[in-house]
């Protein structure tokens, strides 16, 4: 009898879980999760193939693979150094990639004293770089803060 009052009670507990469980439910909000995983990955592709083709598109500067950017000044701070009477400064950058990729980057550069006043937190520089080498950067001094 004890095999068959199991049976019964393991019965029992199955028919309350088919109650209380929502598959329909829980299939919906994981279709809902995967509908969004590939809406990011679908952006992710679009922005890699956007600059993959910027790549493409010349070389700047003469170099090839070298793109113009857009930088945001998120940190800088003097290092106390001089060279040539030009301070060092030490920079901490969010580079904006064409395709809209941001890639922070950590550049070093001895500026004018008239260079240092657009070297604000929040602040935009134009730079050239190479995306695959971003100790390439160069700030383009010649040119206005981008918008």
């Amino acid at each position: 009898m004890g095999l068959i009052s199991s049976y019964f009670k393991v019965m029992k507990l199955t028919d309350e879980m088919e109650k209380k469980s929502d598959v329909k439910g829980d299939l919906a909000r994981m279709q809902a999760g995967m509908n969004g995983a590939n809406q990011a990955l679908a952006t992710m592709t679009a922005q890699r193939q956007a600059a993959e083709q910027s790549l493409t598109a010349g070389p700047v500067d003469g170099e090839v693979g070298r793109v113009e950017a857009a930088a945001t000044v998120t940190q800088f701070a003097p290092t106390g150094m001089m060279i040539a009477g030009r301070t060092v400064i030490e920079l901490q950058l969010l580079v904006t990639l064409p395709g809209g990729i941001p890639l922070p980057v950590a550049h070093s550069a001895a500026l004018d004293m008239g260079q240092i006043p657009r070297l604000v937190p929040g602040g935009r520089i134009a730079v050239t770089l190479d995306p695959v080498d971003p100790a390439s950067l160069r700030i383009d001094w010649s040119k206005p803060s981008p918008v």
